[in-house]
């Protein structure tokens, strides 16, 4: 539905050219939840805002519907903008009226009738669960209520892209969640294109099919959200990721040299990463009867990424070192990953 072609974006401040994208070529589908991320700076504000040219690109091809917007009349390009809606981190509604005025708004050049304009905001208030809120102001409403009064406007052309720009972050970890339930339920319900600008990993996970990250104006990462999670290949991203999960905290662990990292000759702790969909298997049950390994899981990390389940462990194991090594063997070999992260093992023994 979405292609970005060869995107670049430059701004001029005090003689000096700052190149803000650079070199971006994404492919959006009908109907998925894509999700844009990257620290401050990034680039990835600016690139949502080419998608619809309020940032004009200074080189390449926006194409929507197979119809390159870089080539659109302003009058053509008007009209093509009510396929788009557009909501932002600071919800950007007219304080001065009310819930029910702030979404008629965006319905004061449709040709609606007065009535007609009643009957749609009443159903866009309905969808976004504020149908008693008509008569309030802004000011009487929560962060997240906000938002969703900022929905309703953004979907009252009847858009088939939304795009998100930071449109949870300054909102609390409760009412994130629910403004992304609302999210995914208009996706579902509507068919509408999501397209979610945040620098937090935990909004992807939720919600999105697939991700691209973005550092200093590229995309250096993209793919399905599973895999991301489970086969990180930036440090940019693996540092996202390692927000979402506790598994990186054995690093800090080690490096205070805390009792729980403490272990005996013969025993070495790893951390076990599942990299495909295998994590419902009871792997840690099967080393420890097969190869007579114990495992003492220290902390984990599984969660649902869609429907899949997708996390690690560290564990300190013990045992014979050439049956530790054997059963190392057999998670690499069912595709987890594997990380020796203290060893106290002899080596003589590992290769006799």
């Amino acid at each position: 539905m979405i292609q970005l072609i060869n995107i670049d974006k430059t701004f001029q401040f005090n003689d000096k050219t700052v190149e803000a994208v650079k070199e971006v070529n994404l492919t959006i589908k009908d109907g998925e939840i894509f999700g844009i991320i990257g620290y401050s700076g990034a680039g990835k504000s600016t690139l949502v805002r080419c998608i619809n040219l309020l940032e004009r690109p200074t080189a390449g091809e926006v194409i929507i519907d197979d119809v390159d917007l870089m080539k659109l009349s302003e009058k053509e390009l008007r009209s093509k903008r009510k396929e788009i809606g557009m909501i932002f981190q600071q919800f950007n509604l007219f304080a001065s009226r009310t819930v029910y005025k702030n979404v008629e708004y965006a319905l004061r050049k449709n040709g609606l009738s007065k009535v007609e304009r009643k009957k749609q905001v009443e159903e866009l208030l309905d969808l976004v669960e504020l149908g008693d809120k008509a008569e309030a102001y802004p000011s009487q409403l929560s962060g997240g209520q906000k938002q969703r009064v900022a929905i309703a406007r953004a979907l009252a052309s009847h858009p088939k892209i939304l795009l998100c720009d930071e449109a949870t972050s300054a909102l609390d970890p409760q009412t994130t969640d629910s403004i992304l339930k609302l999210l995914k339920a208009l996706n579902q319900k509507l068919g509408i294109t999501v397209i979610l600008i945040t620098h937090e990993m935990q909004v992807i996970k939720e919600i999105c099919n697939r991700v691209a990250v973005m550092e200093n104006g590229r995309v250096v990462e993209e793919g399905e959200v599973f895999s991301i999670f489970a086969s990180p290949t930036k440090p940019i991203t693996k540092d996202f990721i390692d927000t979402t999960s506790n598994l990186s905290k054995i690093h800090r662990l080690i490096e205070e040299d805390a009792q729980v990292v403490k272990i005996e000759p013969g025993q070495c702790i790893v951390k076990f990463k599942y990299l495909v969909r295998s994590s419902s298997e009871a792997l840690v049950s099967h080393i420890s009867r097969q190869y007579k390994v114990d495992v003492n899981i220290i902390f984990g990390n599984i969660e649902l990424i869609g429907s899949e389940p997708l996390g690690g462990l560290v564990a300190i194991l013990s045992g014979e070192a050439r049956s530790i090594e054997e059963a190392l063997n057999y998670l690499k070999e069912k595709n987890v990953g594997v990380e020796v992260i203290r060893d106290a093992r002899d080596s003589k023994q590992l290769v006799s």
